[in-house]
């Protein structure tokens, strides 16, 4: 059997698995945008979808250019796009649900705060990205040389995640002016840059590793929950920060613990990804 006649097969489960992604986070995607954007001047439309935007496309950039990835139009397109689609729509009726449910428990309005942003608030997110990322991530199983592979996939399910939702915030945040804007893109593209791609990311790596080097099933599977749970992990500090930082040195407490997160993690995404190229065809 030739080389192209073995991978055909393979290559097909990719493709797939993207289309039916890009099929499903559309229409989504298109939701989302509509009811975040609804009643917004097209002034304020053009700064948010902007401001989300540029940090997103430097984020694709370094992706591309520094990880040496090549996937296929298709594949990218799946991975940001249940991103910004799926797994936002995800997100948004999955935390509806339970912060209704918490906040009828009759617990304190803090305790309520605490509880859907660091407790259930990620559980719900994480969920919703992890699903695209499981899905690619098996379909790709066969044509993954190296686990940072899988990190790459989850970290661009997570930045499609992040430019949708920084949409919503931004247009919020501009109630308050261009500093309200400022305020914003400080906080979420600079201080907090690329927490949702981070968080995914870990979660891709580990299922990636899980199918790469597991030497049996039940491994496998403990390696998974971890990078799930390690995700979590990540999410809910980042969120929880907000609860325990100094009002009146917030944002320094902030990016002095999270813009470390995000340096080591691009470091080791670059590293694992450059000791051998990555190439993911569909």
């Amino acid at each position: 059997m030739t080389h192209e006649s073995s991978t055909r097969p393979r290559s097909r489960a990719l493709l797939v698995s993207s289309l039916v992604l890009i099929a499903l986070s559309i229409p989504a995607a298109i939701y989302e945008f509509a009811n975040a954007l609804a009643g917004v001047s097209a002034s304020d439309a053009w700064l948010a979808v902007g401001a989300s935007t540029l940090s997103a496309l430097i984020g694709l950039a370094f992706l591309g250019f520094f990880a040496r990835i090549k996937p296929t139009v298709l594949a990218w397109l799946a991975a940001f796009g249940w991103g910004t689609g799926g797994a936002l729509i995800f997100a948004g009726f999955g935390n509806g649900f339970l912060d209704a449910a918490v906040e009828a428990s009759g617990l304190g309005e803090n305790t309520v705060d605490f509880a859907t942003s660091v407790l259930t608030g990620p559980v719900v997110e994480e969920t919703g990205k992890g699903l695209g990322a499981l899905v690619l991530i098996v379909a790709a199983r066969n044509v993954l040389e190296r686990p940072a592979q899988g990190g790459a996939i989850g970290a661009l399910v997570g930045m499609g995640f992040a430019w949708g939702e920084d949409v919503g915030y931004y247009v919020s945040a501009l109630e308050d002016g261009m500093s309200g804007l400022w305020e914003s893109f400080l906080v979420r593209a600079i201080l907090g840059a690329y927490a949702h791609a981070i968080f995914t990311g870990v979660f891709g790596y580990a299922l990636a590793w899980a199918f790469l080097r597991a030497n049996n099933a039940m491994r496998a599977v403990i390696v998974g929950i971890a990078g799930f749970a390690g995700a979590l992990a990540l999410h809910a500090q980042a969120n929880g920060l907000g609860f325990v930082a100094p009002e009146d040195s917030w944002n320094l407490t902030y990016g002095a613990i999270e813009i470390p997160v995000l340096v080591v993690s691009a470091a080791l995404l670059v590293w694992g990804l450059r000791r051998q190229r990555a190439t993911l065809e569909a």
